[in-house]
């Protein structure tokens, strides 16, 4: 009731609902009064992983630290003015910064998702200048406005349509034991991970793990996994 805000009749609701799907794996114990496991329990409503267990601890205040990282910057009337034409099928025209102009140049886009690449925001957008998909990193858009002009659907950005697989593996270099290690800890079978994602992404994630080509001329312990069809690696584009 305190966790979610609600009365006793809806707690109670609640409670009875999820036991009808929980069956006999939950039982009540009297003396501590309250729902517990038993050991032929398994989840009916979330799958079980770290990830979701991170989120929800440290949403409900329990023992979770996560490495902190630069602060990314975005204008919060950049960011309105974007989502607003996403949801609308609008193009906008953005003033953009770079490294090549950094006092920033006008382009019209038609932006049509948000990505976080684990380390910033960007918007997937058409360019009408380069007549291409590209990505702009929000913290450099200065201005976002809207010039009402249509859209160009999603439905033809290739690259983000284009469903690919990276299958990573422990690095040659490691002895069969360490091997073993790198395999439970990114859940491995047979010597591999299968990773499924969108083409217009696999740049950023073969530059979080180095997975540049070179990575079985470094030493095995510090880059651990390589790239084993590294056929793919020509897929991915730079902006």
């Amino acid at each position: 009731m305190e966790r979610f805000g609600i009365s006793p009749q809806q707690a109670s609701a609640d409670l009875k609902a999820y036991l009808s799907q929980a069956g006999d794996t939950v039982r009540f114990n009297a003396s501590t009064k309250r729902y517990e496991p038993t050991a032929a329990f398994t989840p009916s409503l979330i799958t079980p992983s770290v990830e979701h267990y991170v989120a929800w601890a440290g949403e409900v205040g329990y023992a979770v630290e996560i490495v902190p990282r630069p602060h990314r910057t975005a204008d919060p009337e950049v960011l309105r003015g974007l989502a607003t034409a996403i949801h609308q099928q609008r193009s906008v025209q953005i003033r953009y910064c770079s490294l090549t102009h950094p006092q920033g140049t006008l382009r019209r886009i038609s932006p049509h998702s948000l990505v976080f690449n684990g380390y910033r925001y960007h918007v997937r957008a058409y360019c009408h200048q380069r007549e291409d998909f590209r990505d702009f990193v929000l913290g450099r858009i200065i201005t976002a406005a809207d010039i009402g002009g249509p859209s160009l659907d999603k439905s033809r950005d290739e690259a983000w349509n284009t469903l690919i697989i990276a299958r990573i593996g422990p690095h040659p270099g490691l002895t069969p034991a360490q091997r073993k290690v790198i395999e439970t800890d990114f859940d491995m079978r047979h010597g591999e991970a299968l990773v499924r994602m969108r083409q217009a992404l696999l740049l950023y994630f073969l530059d979080q793990f180095n997975l540049d080509g070179y990575e079985t001329k470094r030493s095995a312990e510090i880059q651990q996994i390589v790239l084993l069809n590294s056929e793919i690696r020509h897929l991915a584009k730079p902006d």
